[in-house]
């Protein structure tokens, strides 16, 4: 197998918290999908979910090389936790949450 492509991304979460503050809905109907919405709202720490779906979008875009809407990037999670990408089968990612910030990284693999 070889690595195709791979993307790392960061975000601070209090930087997502303050846009959903501020912006609110216009802000997650931008960014997320109604599925991931729906998702992230049912935990108390909900900026800090959508920060890692977010990093998790960048990430995706970096491996694929492309710049998309980022609302047309689905980040979902398997009954384990696990992320993945809707319609993106090649792409592993990972995301991790530290106080501050929500990293994930991207990685496509191929023959």
């Amino acid at each position: 197998m070889e690595i195709k492509g791979i993307g790392i991304d960061i975000v601070s979460i209090s930087r997502i918290e303050t846009m959903i503050s501020t912006y609110g809905d216009k802000f997650l109907k931008r960014v997320f999908t109604e599925k991931e919405i729906e998702y992230g709202q049912h935990f108390i720490t909900s900026s800090e979910v959508f920060a890692g779906k977010f990093a998790a979008k960048e990430a995706v875009m970096k491996t694929i090389r492309k710049t998309l809407p980022f609302n047309s990037i689905e980040i979902l999670n398997y009954e384990d936790g696990k992320p993945y990408a809707t319609g993106y089968p090649g792409i592993s990612i990972s995301i991790s949450h530290e106080r501050e910030f929500a990293v994930a990284m991207a990685i496509e693999v191929g023959e």
